[in-house]
C-alpha cells in the first residue's frame, strides 16, 4: 500500500513539474514574441518610470482582436541602469535588454533544469535508480549556468544596455546571491552525489 502511494506521489509531481516546464517554455515564448514587438509599439503603450531603487517599466501589445493584448512588465535596479536623466536612455532597447537577460535567459535555464527533473522522475517511474552518474553530470553542469548567471547577468545587461540603450559606459558587478546561493548547493550536491556513487562502485567490486 504505501509504494503505491509513493508511486501515485511520484506520478504527481512528474504531472506538476511537467505542467511548470511547458509553462516555461510558453512564457520564453512570450518574452522573444515581446522582444521583436516591442520595436513596432507605439509609446502611448509603454511606460517607463524611474522609483528609487528601480526603473519600472509595462508594455501593451495589441493583438489585433478586440481589446486582447498581451502585458509584459518588469523592472531595472537603478544600480545598474543608475539615475541617468531619461533623456539619455533609448527606452525601447533598454526595455529589450532587460527581457532578454532577466527574463529569457532566466527562462531558459528554468526550462533546462525541469527538463532534467522531468528525465530523474521518468527513471524512477520505469523502477531506475536515480543515482546515476549522468544526473551528477547534468546537475553539475546546471549548477555551472546558473553560477555564470548569477554572478554575470547584471554585468552582461549593464555591458547591453551601455551599447544599445544610453549614451554612457555602464559598468556594475552585482550578484544574484540567491542564485550563487542555488548553484553553490546544487554543485555540493553534485560532488557528495559523485563520491557516494564511488564508494558504491568500490563496495560492489569487493563483493
Amino acid at each position: 500500500m504505501k509504494l503505491n502511494s509513493n508511486y501515485k506521489n511520484i506520478k504527481n509531481l512528474y504531472s506538476v513539474i511537467k505542467f511548470l516546464y511547458y509553462a516555461s517554455i510558453v512564457f520564453t515564448g512570450i518574452c522573444i514574441f515581446s522582444i521583436f514587438a516591442i520595436p513596432f509599439v507605439p509609446d502611448s503603450a509603454i511606460d517607463f518610470e524611474q522609483g528609487i531603487r528601480q526603473w519600472v517599466y509595462s508594455v501593451d501589445f495589441p493583438l489585433g482582436i478586440g481589446s486582447a493584448s498581451i502585458f509584459v512588465k518588469g523592472s531595472i535596479p537603478t544600480i545598474i541602469l543608475q539615475f541617468l536623466p531619461i533623456d539619455y536612455i533609448n527606452i525601447q532597447a533598454a526595455i529589450i535588454c532587460d527581457v532578454f537577460v532577466s527574463s529569457i535567459l532566466a527562462f531558459m535555464l528554468i526550462v533546462i533544469g525541469l527538463k532534467k527533473m522531468l528525465l530523474l522522475i521518468t527513471d524512477i517511474l520505469n523502477e531506475e535508480s536515480p543515482f546515476q552518474l549522468k544526473y551528477v553530470k547534468s546537475l553539475r553542469k546546471l549548477s555551472y549556468m546558473i553560477l555564470l548567471y548569477s554572478t554575470l547577468g547584471n554585468t552582461l545587461l549593464c555591458i547591453l544596455l551601455s551599447a544599445f540603450a544610453t549614451h554612457s559606459v555602464l559598468i556594475t558587478i552585482d550578484f544574484d546571491w540567491i542564485g550563487v546561493l542555488i548553484g553553490m548547493m546544487g554543485y555540493i550536491f553534485s560532488d557528495i552525489t559523485e563520491y557516494g556513487l564511488f564508494l558504491q562502485d568500490e563496495y560492489d567490486a569487493t563483493l
